[in-house]
């Protein structure tokens, strides 16, 4: 970060009275997150993006809506404080401490996690956040199996090809699917789940969206089964979540999710291609099967 971006900072997080304890940049010079701290405890975690970035906006709706997560939940990162100044837009977090999630069958975390979705899930409804854009419109703006049926069919396997027709149906179904009030994270992972002393903590929210109480539990089971769990299995631990058990959850709702979640993420992969994207999709796959066996 230059300096005189670091000069706009609240005193208690000036780089002048703190170690830098951990950073890392990414996105280019545009792109900052570093764990600040006065003693041998982190006291902070300081984010910070260029507003010329593409993905300020993001940022910004990350501040908004931890602004108000705030003020219902103790389970998401405090924010503290924000700074505009010399071309950054600077956000002070709470600290939260903990290890990357293990989802693997027979880890420790798991309870945790499960706990902390079906808690937030509780917590986040209805939604706290005035306004907030509905996760339709996510869904609705790259849902994947029209264009890859349209533009990539040489690159579906068999199975997609003998189903394109209920998987294309699920990307025109999934916007009455994700109508809710509840305050969904949205982007439920691994590195996005912290466990300390069996307690879990969600972070980074800035792909958080309204949409239905049982959407993050319903990303769980595709990350429970990218880490080894059979489909059946990861549907029996996501089961007892408070969102997964409101009288409105319908499995035909979760069965379109899932395949419009597929669909979405085939898309990406096909058309932007990396290796991290290989594991939740075929993860997605696999549940997708599962529920329309």
């Amino acid at each position: 970060m230059e300096r005189p971006a670091r000069t706009g900072a609240p005193r208690r997080a000036s780089p002048d009275r703190t170690r830098a304890a951990h950073g890392r940049t990414g996105n280019g010079p545009q792109q900052h997150v570093r764990r600040l701290s006065r003693h041998e405890e982190p006291d902070g975690v300081l984010q910070g993006r260029g507003r010329r970035d593409q993905q300020a906006r993001a940022h910004r709706h990350e501040i908004r809506v931890n602004q108000r997560l705030r003020e219902v939940t103790v389970d998401v990162p405090c924010l503290l404080w924000t700074v505009e100044t010399n071309g950054w837009l600077l956000a002070g977090y709470t600290y939260v401490p903990g290890r990357h999630a293990n989802l693997t069958p027979g880890s420790p975390h798991i309870p945790a996690v499960i706990d902390l979705v079906s808690r937030l899930a509780d917590d986040l409804t209805p939604s706290p956040v005035p306004d907030m854009a509905s996760l339709v419109k996510k869904y609705a703006r790259f849902a994947g199996w029209k264009r890859l049926a349209d533009q990539h069919a040489d690159l579906l396997d068999p199975w997609e090809k003998d189903h394109l027709d209920q998987l294309v149906q699920a990307d025109r179904d999934i916007t009455d699917v994700l109508e809710g009030r509840s305050v969904v994270h949205g982007d439920v992972h691994e590195l996005n789940l912290l466990v300390a002393d069996g307690i879990a903590s969600l972070v980074d929210w800035a792909w958080a969206r309204t949409g239905p109480a049982w959407v993050d539990s319903a990303l769980l089971t595709i990350r429970l089964i990218a880490a080894g769990h059979p489909p059946a299995d990861a549907e029996q631990l996501t089961a007892p979540t408070w969102g997964m058990r409101q009288p409105t959850t319908s499995t035909t709702a979760v069965a379109t999710f899932a395949a419009a979640t597929y669909g979405m993420w085939r898309k990406l992969a096909v058309e932007h291609p990396s290796p991290h994207r290989n594991g939740p999709v075929h993860a997605a796959r696999r549940w997708t099967q599962h529920r329309m066996s």
